[in-house]
């Protein structure tokens, strides 16, 4: 799967949210859902990318 956003500027960090967070999870459930993931920077976009696995 992957997912692209057109500003190439800031990468996204893995954050580890406390409670009280309002924001900072989504590559942290990315992390426990997927099999690796990673980020692919370009010169105009990045793009987050992961492996499911499945049966």
């Amino acid at each position: 799967m992957e997912v692209t956003d057109p500003d190439p500027r800031a990468l996204p960090v893995l954050l580890r949210a406390t409670s009280d967070d309002e924001r900072g999870r989504g590559l942290a459930l990315l992390e426990a859902v997927s099999l690796r993931w990673g980020v692919r920077q370009e010169i105009d976009c990045k793009t987050v990318w992961c492996e499911l696995g499945g049966t």
